[in-house]
């Protein structure tokens, strides 16, 4: 078993409380697309587990900082996480609309729409897909090392928020350019 990973029968008196810092393995396996600094990215998860009857209730934060290349000047980017862990997990054999009442009558005022659902064993319950997935969850669409950077210059790959190049600008080229020099 990993340390994200809990045997119901521990569940079925008291609840678990999380609280650990995510391995870099993990965030580099989850972002390993995305080119992500790990030796300066640190993730950490807190959350409660409570069982009820046959489902179990994750709920908690998954915090911290992660290192980005920026999008326009491949320089280092922060992206700052704060975002909620909200999971019921259900045996295979259940119905998940099933569980769908008895999932709102644990949540007060939250919307059922925001809870996510998975599958546990019957025996064991690993959150590492599901803590792996809020990692993917958690990044941008977009990541800039500040909302006005200036990118890379087109031509000489000059770093534009270092200074200005030499570089002419060139101007926007039409679809219809090429009928500029017919003549009629």
């Amino acid at each position: 078993m990993t340390e994200l990973s809990f045997r119901l029968k521990d569940l079925e008196n008291k609840g678990k409380h999380i609280d650990c810092a995510l391995a870099a393995e993990l965030v580099s396996d989850a972002l390993s697309d995305m080119d992500v600094d790990v030796d300066h990215s640190a993730l950490h998860l807190t959350a409660e587990l409570s069982k009820h009857n046959v489902t179990v209730l994750c709920d908690g934060t998954l915090t911290g900082e992660i290192r980005l290349p920026c999008q326009r000047c491949l320089g280092p980017a922060q992206v700052d996480v704060n975002q909620r862990v909200h999971t019921v997990f259900v045996p295979p054999s259940s119905s998940l609309a099933a569980s769908d009442g008895e999932a709102s009558r644990q949540e007060d005022d939250e919307d059922v729409d925001d809870v996510d659902y998975a599958h546990h064993d019957g025996e064991t319950i690993d959150l590492l897909p599901i803590v792996r997935e809020y990692i993917i969850l958690a990044v941008p669409i977009t990541v800039y090392c500040n909302e006005d950077c200036r990118g890379l210059c087109p031509l000489c790959g000059a770093d534009r928020n270092q200074g200005e190049c030499s570089c002419q600008p060139v101007g926007k080229l039409s679809p219809f350019s090429a009928l500029r020099d017919v003549k009629l």
